[in-house]
């Protein structure tokens, strides 16, 4: 202000110094100095208050930066807790879904009732250890060479007059003897009593061991449980040796080994695949090896 003012009265003085040469002189420096003060004080005036709102908004500009990035790194903290939530949820649950297939599966020799027999069924189908076009079979007289074959529908036709569970007595190719059929009315005890005197009639009166039944059939889908390429699976052949459709698969404590069911009469190569292996218990895969090629038979497994 004080420089406006003074360029002012610059200004104002130059018009009483025209009378002689000085004079004119001195009037056209005062209106020089007059004239710049005014152009150069609101230039300066102009580039403080840029300088004070550039000021500002550089200010404003920090603290929304800042409160930008406390809003993204809260946000990315949020998303990773939910994340390790989500994942934490999933692993519990998952790893309770394996406790209670393992239950179900014990409960069969634990606890067999209707119930109990359908819901380790129930399970073993999602978990695609069993197959719906075959059963599996667990042998119940090694001397007459008799097994009991388990199927299960998860989807029966509605007006077939038939339950999800159906029991075949066979012989050792796979050939039906008889069918018993687990209705709604009947109990574990009475179903596999009419399998007892399947049984029975299938051989000179051998008697069916329930427990040693159902515990086979605990131990086959427990073995299938244990591997991927053990499923689904069609019988067991103790110690070693696990049938399905496509391969005998070795378990226990050796690593899932297989072999194809179509190069099971190929002695040759046998010879070259499991002769070679000292771990291979012989007699567990020859019993392996001719039920596998029976099974093979009856499913009509084609050569590649």
């Amino acid at each position: 202000m004080l420089a406006v003012v003074g360029s002012v009265v610059a200004l104002l003085a130059a018009l009483f110094l025209t009378s002689d040469g000085l004079g004119q002189w001195s009037a056209g420096v005062l209106v020089n100095i007059g004239a710049s003060v005014l152009l150069v004080v609101p230039v300066y005036l102009l580039n403080q208050r840029l300088d004070r709102r550039i000021e500002r908004v550089r200010v404003e500009t920090t603290s929304s930066v800042q409160e930008l990035t406390e809003r993204v790194e809260t946000f990315e903290q949020e998303v990773e807790r939910r994340i390790d939530d989500v994942a934490a949820s999933v692993s519990s649950r998952l790893q309770e879904e394996s406790r209670q297939d393992v239950a179900a599966f014990d409960a069969l020799v634990e606890t067999p009732t209707r119930e109990s027999f359908h819901e380790a069924m129930r399970r073993a189908n999602e978990l695609g250890l069993i197959s719906p076009r075959r059963g599996p079979r667990v042998c119940v007289s090694e001397e007459w060479r008799i097994f009991v074959q388990v199927d299960y529908d998860p989807d029966p036709d509605i007006g077939r007059d038939f339950e999800h569970i159906m029991f075949t007595v066979e012989d050792f190719d796979g050939a039906p003897i008889e069918l018993i059929l687990w209705s709604a009315d009947l109990d574990a005890a009475e179903v596999l009593f009419r399998v007892g005197r399947a049984v029975q009639a299938a051989t000179a009166a051998a008697k069916l061991d329930v427990k040693g039944f159902l515990g086979g059939l605990r131990d086959l889908l427990t073995v299938a449980n244990s591997h991927p390429s053990r499923r689904p699976i069609l019988q067991l052949c103790p110690p070693q040796w696990a049938i399905t459709p496509e391969r005998l698969v070795s378990y226990g404590d050796h690593r899932a080994y297989g072999v194809r069911i179509y190069n099971l009469e190929n002695d040759n190569y046998l010879a070259t695949m499991i002769g070679e292996k000292p771990w291979v218990d012989r007699d567990s895969f020859d019993e392996a090896r001719m039920a596998g090629s029976a099974l093979r038979r009856r499913l009509q497994v084609p050569e590649f």
